[in-house]
């Protein structure tokens, strides 16, 4: 596909350091870490045995990456993923683990692991989850293996080598200690006591998985790294470090690393300090770092810093800052790391591993938990905190983005109006940017023409931009233009006027009396008729002045073979071009209509008001000759808006709140595709092969 537009991606860094000695430092890991990845899996917490949070066979998406997919799982904020098979493996806050199928994007079982509270481990046909109980599950139907009764009040993430478990656990009395579970049988190998908990002055740190490497389990507790022999559980070594560890430990190449207020690096051997590194004040290293086999990626927890260090000197190589927010555990792939930021925009941004370059950021809604890691495989996988799961790829659906917002009209190119005066012409096949046209409105495109409003003036373009005709009127244009074969129609306070669409030469104007009618709202036009909501009625008009009027309480109005009015009382009316009405029909949903399309089909959009009156909940409502034929509304968004739809080929698109455009079976409304957008989606058009939609930028989509 056809990159898509850096303007439209958010600038994450503000800061990007200078490489010291760079050249070549990018590498792979080579240590063994006791658990092989297949089919780019990433089983466990941070990829492997040994911690290093590397994907040796991950592919970066490019320029290209966006959110492929997304669903929700959960209900609930969900716990960092894991992934195997094609299956995706997550828990949630409230112990529910499930396998869901990247492949069929749906729901392969689901089972509950009380005292869940990290990513499962997944070996071979097993799936290894730990709460208050350590259990061995099915990996084909979540079926219960066997039970290990761990009987405390919190544990680690299993890190899995050689048929055992590891995982570390603390017991009410703030008890730390380690322990090896067999992974056939989950008969208990060995239980280590550390000397902190009831047997010590200060309780056992944050439980985190340990890394185990060549026969030897590292643990992290407090501010001391404990060495134990995988097989006995005899302790080896233990070191301690100048501040509290809260993460898991990473061991590449015969090299511990951990953080506390600096970076060390720690012989495997011995626990000897080969190097520490100072990163500066106010810094909270309590993400894992991920490491290759020349540089530890570190990241801060308080606020978006990230920096690249030498494995062999815990130099510097670059720093880089971001606007805000925190930065979460950081992944390697490709010669890319990943690190999740949460802040005011959430999202996951890639930087070059060579130069801390922004190669590409992504955004994910609602993101807030930043320090799960991501777990890499056919995609790049990102829990969320309202539980949702995203999948990260290049998508062949996505053929462009550009950074310009406001609302849409497409023709021989895409035009965006941002409502302050002028609008934007784009290349419908490339995103870029052709010509800018004055118009403080959102402009039309019909007979091969561009109108658009000058706030007492209607311009016509031609698709290069050259200005074809404008007419001056005398007052504020507040509606319009609508545009037939024959006229432009724009009205203002208590005033309507007809254009010639090819020339621009007057044709007609109705205007009110004292007793007449109001500002216009909204116009819609037939042949040369021109219906205005004005005072809460529809009203006709034409040459020859106002014909009629009707209704009460009307919003919108759209125009095919009936005149169709919304009202606020819920209420679709359909009217003949005499003014007589034909019938009515209240909305099962909402309290309002807000929005009318008469196009290949009669399609509402009905509003409600949530009872906090803060927020509102949107449906679109198919209507077929007075009945309502269907409904829809996003599956997994309480609250929300859509935008206006439009129809085509027996579809109907619609945007959401819920940062989606949604494409729709015209007879059943029935899902058929979904695109993702950055944001929530407040225009949508259709022209050819493509689907244009605005959010927190404007974007293509391959049909």
């Amino acid at each position: 596909m056809d990159s898509p537009s850096n303007d439209a991606r958010r600038d994450f860094l503000k800061l990007t350091g200078a490489a010291i000695g760079a050249t070549g430092f990018v590498g792979t890991v080579t240590s063994e870490t006791g658990t092989t990845a297949t089919n780019r899996a990433w089983p466990t917490f941070q990829h492997d045995a040994g911690n290093t949070g590397v994907s040796p066979d991950g592919t970066d998406p490019g320029s290209g990456a966006w959110i492929d997919w997304s669903e929700r799982v959960s209900d609930r904020p969900l716990l960092s993923p894991t992934v195997a098979g094609g299956i995706v493996y997550v828990g949630d806050v409230t112990g529910k683990l499930i396998a869901f199928d990247t492949d069929d994007r749906e729901i392969r079982w689901t089972t509950h692991a009380r005292g869940l509270e990290h990513a499962p481990a997944v070996v071979g046909e097993t799936v290894y989850a730990v709460g208050t109980d350590l259990v061995a599950l099915s990996a084909a139907d979540g079926t219960e293996r066997w039970r290990f009764e761990v009987g405390i009040a919190e544990s680690s993430p299993v890190t899995a080598a050689d048929g055992t478990l590891f995982f570390k656990t603390s017991d009410v009395n703030g008890q730390g200690a380690c322990r090896a579970v067999d992974a056939e049988t989950g008969t208990e190998r060995w239980n280590v006591r550390l000397p902190t908990g009831k047997d010590a002055e200060i309780p056992s740190a944050e439980n985190v998985p340990p890394a185990v490497v060549d026969g030897v389990a590292y643990f992290t507790d407090k501010a001391t790294v404990y060495a134990i022999d995988a097989e006995s559980g005899t302790p080896l070594w233990q070191t301690a470090v100048d501040s509290v560890i809260n993460h898991a430990p990473t061991v590449v190449d015969g090299t511990v690393y951990v953080s506390g207020t600096r970076t060390f690096a720690l012989s495997a051997d011995d626990g000897h300090t080969e190097w520490k590194t100072d990163l500066g004040d106010s810094v909270r290293l309590d993400q894992s770092p991920a490491v290759t086999d020349d540089t530890v990626v570190v990241t801060d927890g308080s606020r978006a810093r990230i920096w690249a260090l030498g494995t062999d000197d815990g130099a510097i190589r670059w720093t880089v800052e971001g606007n805000g927010g925190s930065a979460g555990t950081p992944v390697i792939a490709d010669g890319t790391t990943y690190v999740p930021i949460a802040d005011d925009d959430d999202g996951l941004v890639a930087l070059d591993l060579h130069s801390g370059d922004q190669r590409w950021w992504v955004p994910i809604r609602k993101l807030g938990n930043s320090s799960l890691p991501p777990a890499i495989d056919e995609a790049i996988y990102v829990a969320g905190r309202e539980g949702f799961l995203y999948a990260i790829a290049d998508p062949e659906w996505l053929d462009w983005q550009a950074d310009q917002i406001g609302s849409l009209a497409v023709g021989e190119n895409v035009y965006v109006s941002n409502g302050r005066g002028h609008f934007s012409a784009l290349d419908a096949k490339t995103g870029s940017k052709r010509w800018r046209g004055e118009a403080d409105r959102t402009p039309v495109t019909a007979n091969g023409v561009v109108y658009g409003t000058d706030w007492t003036a209607v311009v016509a373009y031609s698709p290069n931009g050259t200005q074809r005709w404008r007419s001056d009127r005398s007052k504020k244009i507040t509606a319009g233009p609508v545009v037939t074969d024959e006229v432009a129609v724009v009205g203002g306070d208590g005033w309507v006027t007809a254009l010639d669409a090819s020339t621009g030469a007057y044709r007609w104007t109705t205007e009110s009396g004292c007793d007449d009618f109001g500002p216009v709202e909204t116009l819609s036009v037939h042949g040369e008729t021109a219906f205005a909501v004005a005072d809460g009625r529809v009203v006709a008009l034409d040459c020859d002045g106002r014909q009629w009027s009707a209704g009460s309480g009307v919003n919108t109005v759209a125009v095919d073979d009936a005149v169709y009015v919304g009202t606020a009382d819920n209420e679709v009316i359909a009217y003949g071009f005499d003014g007589s009405e034909r019938w009515r029909v209240a909305l099962d949903n909402g309290t309002e209509v807000t929005n009318l399309v008469a196009d290949d089909g009669l399609y509402a959009v009905t509003t409600a008001v949530t009872s906090t009156g803060t927020d509102s909940r949107e449906w679109l409502v198919s209507l077929d000759n007075g009945e309502e034929a269907w409904t829809f509304h996003p599956k997994f968004l309480p609250f929300g808006s859509l935008c206006e739809p439009t129809a085509a080929d027996d579809k109907v698109y619609i945007g959401a709140s819920d940062r989606r455009v949604y494409a729709l079976a015209a007879t059943d409304g029935t899902e058929q595709e979904r695109f993702e957008t950055g944001g929530e989606v407040t225009s949508v058009a259709i022209c050819g092969d493509r689907v244009y939609a605005t959010s927190d930028g404007t974007a293509a989509f391959r049909l």
